[in-house]
């Protein structure tokens, strides 16, 4: 069962999340977080006591996932099974944590100022562990030789693009939030070029679908 303090926190990081998301951490006022949890000023200091602690809390809340969708990479020794998985976990992330992810590639931009140290380490570490099996997965042949970490950084561009670039998604497919056939097709369209580009010459399945190199 949920205890009270545990439901007031969550209705302050829901909250939280969504304040940071549509004004940034300098913009955001405590205030206005309290009244779109609907509890007293007084619960959101007493359980995060700043402001500063509660967005670094907002950037933990988002750890776990990444790490979670960057462990599916490796868990298949093919790299056609662990990149689809990857992607879509990727995009299944953006779906589910809209804000929290916002929030996230928005303190990335800045640099990662406020990225708690325990944040860093944590992603350096996976991120590394990523490289290493894309570059596994290269010198063995079963991937093209091209550059792991720029791969990874082209992944996670791609799949980022639904929390960062909203305006410009809503006029491109006429509709404010996407849906979910919008995730589904960005997975299966992401996934697609990315294999595109770097499976050797082969056929696997895609989405369902047969393709060549």
């Amino acid at each position: 069962m949920t205890s009270i303090r545990q439901r007031n926190q969550r209705l302050i990081l829901a909250a939280a999340s969504e304040e940071f998301a549509a004004k940034g951490f300098d913009a955001t006022q405590t205030l206005d977080i309290a009244l779109r949890a609907g509890l007293a000023k007084a619960n959101l200091y007493y359980y995060y006591q700043s402001k500063e602690n509660l967005y670094a809390k907002v950037l933990l809340e988002f750890v776990e996932p990444l790490l979670e969708a960057s462990a599916v990479l490796r868990e298949s020794d093919d790299p056609v099974a662990g990149l689809q998985a990857y992607i879509a976990a990727r995009i299944r992330i953006a779906r589910e944590h809209p804000h929290i992810a916002k929030v996230f590639s928005s303190e990335l931009l800045l640099g990662g100022r406020q990225l708690p140290e325990e944040c860093r380490d944590l992603l350096y570490a996976e991120a590394q562990r990523n490289v290493e099996c894309l570059r596994s997965w290269i010198d063995r042949g079963l991937l093209a030789p091209v550059d792991p970490e720029h791969l990874m950084l082209f992944i996670w561009s791609a799949t980022r693009t639904y929390t960062n670039l909203g305006w410009q998604m809503a006029h491109i497919t006429g509709r404010q939030v996407p849906d979910d056939g919008d995730f589904s097709q960005a997975a299966a369209t992401i996934t697609r070029l990315v294999l595109g580009g770097v499976v050797p010459e082969r056929v696997g399945a895609i989405g369902g679908l047969l393709f060549a190199t």
